[in-house]
């Protein structure tokens, strides 16, 4: 699954001192809310017959089951679903039924024991279709020509299967499934195998051939008014499904998933198993994800994967590619391997974060994407030095606390775990190890041991075990340190944390890289083992930032290493910037350090350099809040800024890179948030031309205008984005259209777009993302209208991502008495899933030490040297 990562947070963490610890071991695991291993499920034969006019189904399931020992009843999970008759073959009498609506099961209870054997379970059942991405659901659209359409489409991770059908929908339980669905004449139905139509008494039945052992949540359907393209690669049938009229739209990621498939089945040296491999495009949105794995029919949300070149920038080309490469590596990891329980989720997440990255950069080098995922990196980072983190292997007691684990810990620490090892490694042993990782487990279930396992096999020189265990069973960012001493540089390690419940003493075995003049070397560093090594200064640590780490340097080391900062890679200049951020904020050094660097870096750098100090300079303007130096901020962060804008300009230039154009609309948007005024009227300007002609506009430049004129909007020009978003026959760019109205740095109108998110105007999945376009702006503002307003919203919200959302609209929050709101929210919410609200409590509470301790600082910085 593609997560969908929150905004930013704008502040940074602190470390405090560490002392020598013991290894860490794996989190006790609490007692698992789990279904009884006695009954074990072998196949399932699903028939459904949806009713999408009036939003709801019926369904039968035969379960072929194993009766492992004696027991007189069977428990499954199962959510929203009303039961009719329910048998077991060769037993008359029919069970009682038991329903758990907390732990969302059923339990079938017999008259007597079933002795162990194999049985049939048979069960008639009604369910809902729901209007947001969980179990069977509905997205609604129009054609060009105002006809409406409905499509359904599935969405089971983690644990919505229960919401289609009557299952074990757990991970670690894997059966195959057969799926026959009713579908209206002319419409297309897809699931993770091929299907065939038939004729069922005069109705039009489309039954799908039998999956391979998979879990639960993988199971996919999908049902409308489509129409493939497609390409044979190998034995492969490989397809993009979108809707009628939209073929041309899919053509890239057609492309992209064509030159993939050969890619991963060399790279984990396994074929790809299925017959066919579909991409499947829903209009819509999530407030949680962009698309998902399922094996053979995976589902992505038009954005995600359809290319318009009149809608589409360089930078959704690029997340497109991305998007595919992720979700396809996921068919063998995660798919035909599977971890065995939601404690393993990075197994899927992280590995595919990681390996979207690897693949991207094989076919595109150019785009950089090893640079550009440093910014997913620092978010890692920032959640992990604070309180509310959480171990990349953790306690997971329920399928409801699942929902903490995706989030930037899982995928991007995760991600970032796997670059560190495969750097140490060496990346021909490690992919020697994974490949026999995939051998050894495929269509079976793993855990993290069995992967470091393997690798610990092809590398046994390496302390593989050792550094996973450091980092993936304990929270927290590890701090080196490196100081000048006469026979070079000594590298010593602390833990990077920015409250009390991070400064417990750690200790991590942390691969660490030096460059320096006179070599490179690769250490291994611990609070208990540090390392000299020859290095003549300038130095830097952590070179080409493949650590997942913090860098600090003596002030003598800083001071010879800075002037050579327009000379290092750009990776080592994201790794500066990042650090000198951080240590800055968090009161480890200077907030001059970033200043300096800020300023001082030149109008040329890699696009990638610029569009993350844009992204950084906007972060701490974030801070200020209207306090009195603001406008000198602002003042020195558009000279930052000015200059990248004036070679850029606003149009696109024959042979630029795709990442300028990329920066161009990033630091052009930013100047517009930052108040530029010439900025802003080339972009009212600009915005009246397309008002009057809608092909003055278009991509790139369409969006960058938008986004200028939405953050800077009087009503007048908020009404006109009104009308041109409810005028938009496009799913994706009417969304973002409405999100636009939420943008406004005007709290009148922040309020009028909250009105309008619940008036019955927008789409349903539109309304979460309109009242989260607010919170950017008006955090609090956002967060109360949701909270008044929550049994409503809640209609529209994924049920298990229902308190990150709420928790999401405060985390960005500048106010004191967001804390309080926060601390009644998570009162009203299991034990279990406290964790997300916790997260943004640790947000709020250390942005508001940043800006109360380091704004000053910057102040009397830039007195001195602004501009």
């Amino acid at each position: 699954m593609k997560f969908l990562a929150a905004a930013a947070a704008l502040a940074v963490a602190t470390a405090a001192p560490a002392l020598a610890v013991a290894a860490p071991a794996k989190p006790a695991a609490s007692k698992r809310i789990v279904l009884p291993a006695d009954v074990r499920p072998d196949r399932y034969d699903i028939t459904i017959r949806p009713d999408a006019a009036n939003l709801k189904f019926s369904g039968v399931a035969k379960i072929d089951v194993t009766v492992l020992k004696p027991t007189d009843r069977i428990v499954l999970n199962a959510a929203d679903l009303a039961f009719g008759k329910v048998g077991l073959a060769g037993r008359d009498a029919a069970p009682k039924i038991v329903l758990d609506d907390q732990q969302q099961t059923a339990a079938f209870v017999f008259d007597k024991p079933l002795t162990p054997g194999k049985y049939t379970l048979s069960i008639d059942y009604t369910g809902k279709i729901y209007q947001q991405a969980s179990g069977l659901f509905a997205l609604d659209y129009e054609d060009a020509d105002g006809t409406k359409h409905r499509a359904l489409f599935t969405q089971f991770e983690n644990s919505d299967a229960r919401r289609f059908a009557p299952m074990w929908d757990e991970p670690g339980v894997k059966s195959v499934f057969s799926l026959s669905v009713e579908a209206p004449a002319g419409q297309m139905a897809v699931s993770n195998m091929p299907g065939t139509e038939q004729d069922a008494g005069g109705r039009h039945l489309v039954r799908f051939a039998d999956s391979p052992k998979m879990s639960s949540y993988l199971l996919f359907l999908a049902l409308g008014d489509f129409e493939r393209i497609h390409k044979q690669v190998g034995k492969t049938d490989v397809g993009v499904i979108v809707r009628k009229g939209d073929a041309a739209r899919g053509e890239f990621a057609l492309d992209a998933a064509v030159k993939l498939l050969p890619y991963y089945e060399d790279w984990f040296g396994t074929p790809y198993p299925l017959p066919k491999l579909d991409l499947v495009a829903g209009p819509g949105n999530s407030q949680f994800f962009a698309a998902m794995e399922n094996w053979g029919a995976i589902f992505y949300f038009d954005y995600a994967l359809l290319i318009d070149p009149k809608l589409s920038t360089e930078a959704d080309k690029q997340n497109v590619f991305i998007v595919v490469a992720h979700e396809m590596a996921h068919q063998w990891f995660g798919d035909l391997v599977t971890m065995a329980w939601w404690d393993d989720l990075w197994l899927n997440e992280g590995f595919a974060s990681w390996m979207e990255n690897k693949a991207t950069d094989h076919f595109h080098p150019e785009w950089k994407v090893w640079l550009s995922t440093q910014a997913g990196q620092q978010s890692a980072m920032r959640l992990d030095s604070r309180a509310g983190t959480h171990p990349v292997i953790a306690d997971i007691p329920d399928v409801f606390a699942a929902a903490n684990a995706f989030d930037a810990i899982t995928y991007q620490k995760g991600q970032a775990v796997i670059r560190m090892l495969e750097t140490y490694v060496g990346e021909d042993a490690f992919r020697a190890g994974v490949q026999a990782y995939i051998k050894d487990h495929a269509y079976r279930n793993a855990v993290s041991g069995d992967l470091w396992n393997a690798l610990g096999k092809v590398a046994p020189s390496k302390k593989v075990v050792d550094v996973a265990h450091d980092f993936l069973l304990q929270p927290g960012v590890p701090l080196i340190r490196a100081k000048e001493v006469g026979s070079g540089v000594v590298l010593t390690q602390e833990r990077f944390g920015v409250d009390a419940s991070q400064r417990k003493p750690q200790t991590w075995r942390t691969p660490v890289a030096v460059q320096a003049a006179n070599g490179q070397w690769q250490e291994l560093v611990s609070a208990t083992a540090p390392k000299t090594v020859p290095a003549q200064a300038p130095v830097v640590i952590n070179a080409g930032q493949t650590g997942y780490l913090r860098s600090a340097y003596s002030p003598d080391l800083w001071a010879k290493l800075t002037p050579d900062f327009p000379k290092l890679s750009a990776a080592d200049q994201l790794g500066l910037l990042y650090d000198s951020r951080a240590l800055g904020e968090a009161g480890l050094a200077p907030m001059s350090d970033f200043l300096a660097l800020a300023k001082n870096t030149p109008a040329d750098a890699d696009p990638v350099v610029v569009d993350a100090l844009s992204g950084q300079l906007g972060a701490l303007d974030w801070l200020y809040d209207g306090r009195s130096g603001q406008a000198a901020y602002r003042t020195f962060a558009r000279a930052r800024l000015a200059p990248v804008a004036a070679r850029l300009g606003w149009d696109s230039k024959a042979g630029e890179s795709d990442n300028a154009a990329v920066t161009r609309r990033t630091v052009l948007s930013q100047l517009g948030e930052l108040g530029d005024a010439a900025t802003v009227a080339e972009a009212r300007r600009r915005f009246d031309a397309w008002l009057n002609d809608p092909s003055t506009l278009t991509g790139a430049q369409r969006r960058t205008v938008l986004s200028i004129v939405a953050a800077n909007a009087d009503p007048a020009t908020w009404e006109a984005i009104h009308e041109k978003a409810k005028a938009s026959k496009d799913a994706t760019d009417r969304a973002r259209l409405y999100a636009y109205l939420g943008s406004s740095a005007d709290p009148a109108l922040a309020d009028r777009t909250l009105a309008l998110a619940l008036s019955g105007e927008p789409q349903p999945t539109e309304v979460p993302g309109l009242i989260a376009a607010v919170s950017g702006m008006f955090p609090d503002k956002a967060y109360d209208f949701a909270i008044a307003n929550r049994a409503k919203l809640e209609e529209f919200l994924e049920p298990t991502s229902r308190i990150t959302y709420f928790a999401g609209l405060g985390d960005g929050s500048r106010d004191p008495a967001m804390l309080d709101k926060l601390a009644r929210l998570k009162a009203t919410v299991p034990a279990s899933t406290r964790g997300e609200v916790e997260k943004a409590e640790a947000a709020v509470r250390y942005r508001l030490g940043v800006i109360k301790d380091r704004v000053p600082e910057m102040d009397r910085w830039l007195s001195a040297n602004g501009g």
